[in-house]
């Protein structure tokens, strides 16, 4: 079974040139495993670095690098560039992280054993935003509510959104993720507005607490969810 890692990135290749190893080492001790790299329009040299890991990295044959660059907006869209980099990859099951996630060999692993038990959907109690979802689930609940525009709490909404639908959910041994040092102002520079990382998780409250009064099951329903067009109001 093909496990795609799924990381979007915009202006972040320097972390992604840090957690990169860790990704391979993961994916060549349990393959096969797509590493799928979202480039959302990013203004480094994210396409030069994913180049060169094809030709220098000691890549499994059935670890492929997937890159595919997004144009669509001068500014970071978080929820879209998550729902991209799963539409841009091909597994059957899609680990969805940061540029920032350093994982440990043993987590494909992991991620395996969980899916052999019937796991539909799973995280670690030190999650880290970080989640594995059948894509055909991540598909068929909406993805990521398009709403949360900016950082936070985007993984606690679909989180809900899963339970309610009662995919079964396995729980990740605690241990095998981390995620790298960022300042906030880091975290939130790429974004359309000038807001604090608080006042992003502010708005993101607001619509996680909408979706859980109305019991959503679908996100983004009747919209064109983790579309490549560029939106009018880009």
């Amino acid at each position: 079974m093909l496990i795609s890692i799924c990381i979007p990135c915009m202006n972040r290749a320097h972390d992604l040139k840090r957690t990169m190893p860790s990704l391979i080492a993961a994916a060549n001790a349990s393959p096969p495993v797509e590493i799928a790299v979202l480039d959302y329009n990013s203004g480094d040299d994210l396409r030069e670095y994913v180049c060169k890991v094809r030709w220098t990295e000691p890549l499994d044959w059935q670890t492929p690098i997937t890159y595919r660059r997004y144009t669509g907006r001068d500014y970071y869209h978080l929820a879209h560039g998550y729902n991209l980099a799963v539409r841009a990859s091909t597994g059957e099951y899609c680990a969805i992280m940061g540029t920032d996630a350093v994982v440990a060999p043993g987590y494909i692993a992991a991620v395996r054993k969980l899916i052999a038990e019937g796991a539909v959907w799973m995280r670690a109690k030190d999650y880290k935003g970080i989640i594995v979802i059948q894509r055909q689930e991540f598909i068929d609940a909406g993805g990521y509510d398009e709403r949360f525009e900016f950082y936070g709490g985007e993984d606690k909404d679909l989180e809900a959104r899963l339970r309610r639908r009662g995919a079964k959910f396995g729980l990740m041994p605690q241990g095998l993720v981390h995620t790298l040092r960022t300042p906030d102002s880091e975290k939130t520079r790429n974004y359309r507005l000038p807001l604090s990382k608080r006042e992003m998780m502010q708005r993101g409250a607001a619509i996680r607490a909408e979706n859980n009064e109305r019991g959503v099951l679908i996100a983004n329903e009747g919209k064109g969810w983790g579309s490549w067009e560029r939106p009018l109001n880009a």
